[in-house]
């Protein structure tokens, strides 16, 4: 299958758009092996640490997985999608992936952040032992990512049949103004931009959004 590069959607949103980077049966593979292991996601403090209160801005349910296979492929991808935007981050590796639900009936979403610290002081640390779904972002069992931060983050939709669940970014227009713009990715679009830019999946009204979202470490910007 051929894939299409567009820097910057038509939207003008400061992202990289592949179509189709996964196919159909791959996608359900996915969503057939996840779906019933998720739990409440969390959201990313300033300091790093985890909050999961009712009250915060994220309402989402996730499970942490890895696949050699879909790694490689999405490795690929960003790698290129990093030369091709100009960004030339220095790129080690990435996180665990993370299979994402958002729920129609619960109304679930994700409010406006970025995808953690990116600066030399948020970099992170060894921890020996974890459950993903409540590491502080400080830390990492990777020891090839000590010392790291979050410098591209990747989100892939893998279904169609749900409403809602845009995914929204905030850049500057021609005149420096902020604006806020939105994707609407289709199922087996991938979607990589950098891990500092503020964005939002808006609220699902009807159906189920699965997705996965991975982040892609390196050194601390100088």
């Amino acid at each position: 299958m051929t894939s299409v590069f567009t820097w910057r959607d038509e939207s003008g949103a400061p992202c990289v758009v592949i179509r189709d980077a996964l196919d159909k049966d791959g996608m359900s593979n996915i969503i057939r092996e996840c779906k019933d292991k998720v739990y409440r996601g969390s959201h990313v403090l300033p300091d790093g640490t985890l909050e999961y209160d009712n009250n915060v801005p994220r309402n989402s349910d996730v499970f942490f997985f890895s696949d050699k296979n879909l790694y490689d492929v999405v490795m690929a991808y960003v790698m290129t999608a990093n030369f091709e935007a100009g960004w030339r981050y220095d790129i080690v590796d990435s996180e665990q992936f993370q299979f994402t639900v958002y729920d129609g009936k619960k109304k679930q979403h994700y409010d406006w952040h970025t995808d953690g610290q990116c600066d030399h002081w948020n970099k992170r640390q060894s921890i020996t032992w974890h459950k993903p779904e409540h590491i502080n972002l400080r830390y990492t069992p990777q020891a090839n990512l000590l010392d790291t931060v979050r410098k591209i983050s990747v989100s892939i939709v893998l279904n169609d049949n749900y409403e809602g669940g845009s995914l929204w970014f905030r850049t500057l227009d021609d005149k420096s103004d902020l604006k806020e713009v939105e994707v609407k990715p289709r199922a087996g679009d991938m979607i990589v931009f950098p891990s500092f830019i503020d964005h939002k999946v808006s609220p699902v009204t009807k159906g189920i959004r699965y997705s996965i979202v991975a982040w892609f470490g390196g050194p601390p910007f100088k």
